[in-house]
Formats: C-alpha cells, sequence, structure tokens
C-alpha cells in the first residue's frame, strides 16, 4: 500500500521546541554577524564569455573574473551511491560526465546526519554548535548568523534557493539573503505524525532553471536540492524499472535525470563560466549497523557524502584529502572573488584542543577565543592522500532530543574516527571501512588524542555559561 503523500521524519516532540530558546541563548549571534563584515572585497562583474572546455586556468579567485556559483544538495546520497564512486550499473550517468570534467573528493563528510543541520553547516560554514542548529525540529538558524547567500547578496549577487521539501522551509531560516526561496511544495506536513511534504526533483529545477535563465548577464549563486533520495524509497518510471529490487537506487537515478535540463548546458559549453558544487547533505543506512535510514549514528553509511567541483581552473581526477561541509563556504567565497571572510584565529581546518587557540565557539564559552570558520578552500592545490592533519567534528543529536539517548558526537582526524559516546568507539577507518571492528580499548592511546580534539563547546545541553552571557 502507497504511504500518503509526505515522509517519515525522526522529528522532535513538542517539548523540543525549547531548543529554540536555547539555540538563541547561546548561539553568539553578535560575534557570528560580525564574519559577514569582515573585510570582504568586492568583485568585478562576471564574464559572460561562454567555455565549451574547461581551460587551464589559475585558481578561480586567483587573477580571474568572480564566477557564477551553482550549488546542488542531493539529500540523503551515499557516498557509494554515485557512478563516479564505482556504481555499476550507474544510476548517475550525468553527474558522472560532471565528474569526469571535474574534481572528485572520495574523503568527504557531513557534520550532521539530518536534513536541516546540515544544511545549515554548508550555508554558513561553521559547524552545528557554532550557528546554534541541532536538529531538523525545534531549531532556527539565528537571524545574526551570516550565510553565503547574505555575504553574495552582499557582494552584488543575484542568489535564488529551490528546495524540495519541509526540512528546508523558510521558516527555518536558511531564507535570509536569497531574493528568491522558492519553497513551493504541497502542503500536508505533520510534525507530530512524523510526516512532512516534499516535491519531485523535476518540479524544483524547473523553476530553478527559469530563475538561472532570467538572471543572465548578472552575477549569479543559486542552490538546488533534491530530496528524492529519503525514504520512503517510490521512484518513478523509467527509474523504478532501471533498479528493480532497489528502488533507493532508483531514486538517486531520478535525481540525476532531474537535474539534465540544467546540467546539460554547462556540458554542452553553452553557459558562462560557472563553479558547480555538487554534495550530499547527509547518506543512508540501509540496514547497516542494525539503521534502516538516518538520524540515530553517525556511521560512515551516513557521514560519509559525495563531493565533486567543476567549473574553469578546476583539475580534472580524484582528491584524496579530506574534505568537509564547512569547507564548501571558503570554496565559493574563493570562487566569487571575496576573501577575508574567515577570518580564523587558528590554522585554517583546525580544531586546537579545549582551551588552545583554535578552540571555537560562542564567546564566553570556556575555553573560547570567539567564533572561526574551520573549513577551507577546496580549489587549494591538491595535496598527497594521508598529507593533511585537518580535523572534522560530527554530532548527531536526534535520538538524544527524541528517545532520550545520550547525545553522539565525534571526530575525524587522519583516517581514525572516535564516537564520543558512553561506550566510546574507534574505528581505523583505511582498514575497517565498515566499522566493525572498535579499537577503542586496544588503542586508548589513539582515542585520547582524538577525544582530547572534541570541541568543549559542542556539549549537549551547552554550558550555562553561554546564556549568562548572551542574557547579560
Amino acid at each position: 500500500m502507497r504511504r500518503p503523500t509526505g515522509r517519515r521524519i525522526a522529528a522532535a516532540r513538542p517539548a523540543l521546541l525549547v531548543g529554540l530558546a536555547r539555540a538563541a541563548a547561546w548561539a553568539g549571534t553578535a560575534t557570528l554577524a560580525a564574519l559577514a563584515a569582515a573585510a570582504i572585497s568586492p568583485a568585478a562583474p562576471a564574464t559572460s564569455a561562454v567555455s565549451r572546455a574547461q581551460p587551464p586556468a589559475e585558481r578561480p579567485g586567483k587573477g580571474r573574473a568572480p564566477l557564477d556559483l551553482l550549488l546542488i544538495t542531493i539529500d540523503t546520497w551515499r557516498a557509494d551511491a554515485p557512478g563516479f564512486a564505482g556504481r555499476r550499473p550507474s544510476p548517475t550517468p550525468l553527474l558522472d560526465r560532471l565528474a569526469a570534467g571535474g574534481r572528485v573528493f572520495a574523503d568527504a563528510h557531513a557534520h550532521n546526519v539530518v536534513t536541516l543541520p546540515s544544511h545549515t553547516n554548508i550555508l554558513t560554514g561553521l559547524y552545528p554548535f557554532q550557528h546554534g542548529v541541532r536538529d531538523n525540529e525545534g531549531f532556527r538558524v539565528p537571524a545574526g548568523v551570516p550565510t553565503l547567500a547574505t555575504v553574495l547578496h552582499a557582494a552584488g549577487y543575484a542568489t535564488g534557493a529551490f528546495v524540495g521539501a519541509y526540512p528546508l522551509d523558510s521558516w527555518f531560516g536558511l531564507n535570509r539573503g536569497f531574493d528568491v526561496y522558492d519553497d513551493h511544495y504541497p502542503k500536508g506536513s505533520h510534525p507530530d505524525q512524523f510526516l512532512f511534504a516534499e516535491r519531485k526533483g523535476d518540479q524544483v529545477v524547473a523553476p530553478a532553471l527559469a530563475w538561472w535563465q532570467r538572471q543572465r548577464g548578472s552575477r549569479r549563486f543559486m542552490w538546488v536540492h533534491l530530496f528524492d533520495p529519503h525514504a520512503p524509497y517510490e521512484p518513478a518510471e523509467p527509474y523504478a524499472s532501471r533498479f528493480p529490487g532497489n528502488p533507493y537506487l532508483g531514486e538517486v537515478a531520478a535525481a540525476d535525470g532531474y537535474l539534465a535540463p540544467l546540467l546539460t548546458p554547462f556540458l554542452a559549453g553553452a553557459e558562462t563560466p560557472t563553479l558547480i558544487v555538487v554534495t550530499g547533505d547527509h547518506g543512508e543506512s540501509l540496514g547497516e549497523h542494525g539503521e534502516q535510514t538516518h538520524g540515530l549514528f553517525a556511521y560512515e553509511a551516513t557521514l560519509h557524502v559525495p563531493l565533486l567541483l567543476w567549473g574553469p581552473g578546476v583539475p580534472p581526477g580524484r582528491d584524496g584529502r579530506p574534505a568537509r561541509h564547512v569547507d564548501v563556504f571558503p570554496t565559493l567565497l574563493e570562487a566569487a572573488g571575496l576573501t577575508g571572510a574567515r577570518a580564523p584565529a587558528a590554522p585554517p581546518g583546525s580544531l586546537g584542543p579545549p582551551g588552545l587557540p583554535g578552540s571555537m565557539g560562542p564567546p564566553g564559552l570556556p575555553g573560547s577565543i570567539g567564533i572561526s570558520r574551520p573549513g577551507r578552500s577546496l580549489l587549494a592545490a591538491a595535496a598527497p592522500p594521508g598529507g593533511s592533519a585537518e580535523t572534522s567534528y560530527f554530532e548527531a543529536f536526534s535520538a538524544a532530543f527524541n528517545r532520550g539517548w545520550a547525545p553522539l558526537r565525534g571526530v575525524l582526524r587522519q583516517g581514525r574516527k572516535l564516537i564520543a559516546l558512553p561506550l566510546p568507539e574507534l574505528y581505523d577507518l583505511a582498514h575497517d571501512p565498515g566499522e566493525a571492528h572498535n579499537l577503542e580499548s586496544s588503542d586508548r592511546r589513539v582515542a585520547r588524542q582524538l577525544l582530547s580534539r572534541l570541541p568543549r563547546e559542542s556539549a549537549w545541553p551547552p554550558p550555562p555559561s553561554a546564556a549568562r552571557d548572551q542574557a547579560t
């Protein structure tokens, strides 16, 4: 029997609405707002020249005109789902073509495993404990948090967003800075029944393409979000028949097909120079570790995501460097010719031990020296795999809010992954990508080292000093 027109979510209980007050009490909005005004250099108008091939040019933002910008996020997209990750038969022939001419980051990770906080990480360049959005329900992006849209709009870009489902409704606050925020999915969301409305990807792409074409001649930033791979998996034809017995891949194939009207002109060289970033907001467990969908845990099935860049000056190939959602913000700003928007207090991409330079969080928290963006541009020259010492923070709080479980936090560093729970877990992802062998008891030294890099500001509930500082 077909389910209602809506998709199940791990929605918060009504009592979780107090999270709005909590988020507002500690998000440090005044300091975050200062980031938006931090020495952003004005950029020259975008070129209107058409390029049929990606030239071997210098990095975007390095001596060349600002590019148009296109961000595509595909909901619930596993890292092993696309053909460019090795999946055969490929459900993503269009994106495979884009990947063949662009740069694929094989070791890319999200910081959350549900939609709203994950997209907030992407669009702000901040970790969830910095911007304050920790789950799909009960949180709203604070008004003082600068986003890609607010920064690019202030720099003269036309800004448009086209989203596929309720978790990204404008009510949650990601609409700020967008000239157009199209969230016109059907009515019928019932969070109290764990259901929310959506629209198919073709209904997202059609208005997005129309807006993009209308803005020709202006510098453009557009964000397109497709929700199709999210459960329940009900792919339309011909995608269902292409993957009989695997409707999840059918939905991935549908998302790829729906993007064709938008991406084909770029591949044909019929568009202005544009940096395209494509990623998943999180993955899907599909039964791994006893989880059918996502939101409870933070194993690689839901944390590891596809990420690719395509555009002028982007060297094609696979990149083994660790990449993170917080890196998307500085990458797009560099392509826009904007500098100085990160102002990090520590080396870009680093997390210092609590209380030391590099510690991040709202002002007033113990050990905090203020907010800094942890990301770094992915347009930098490639480095050998394993050469980066960057740390990536992650969390999964839905089960804490909805089931009373312990808040799940963790860090990734140099291929080692610590899940900081009352019964901690440590994995060597290079030798155990399926996370079947917990090394915490046999390698306590590494576990302690990673635990020392877990930002104390990320704790839930937040330290009370943050709320006191905001109240005064």
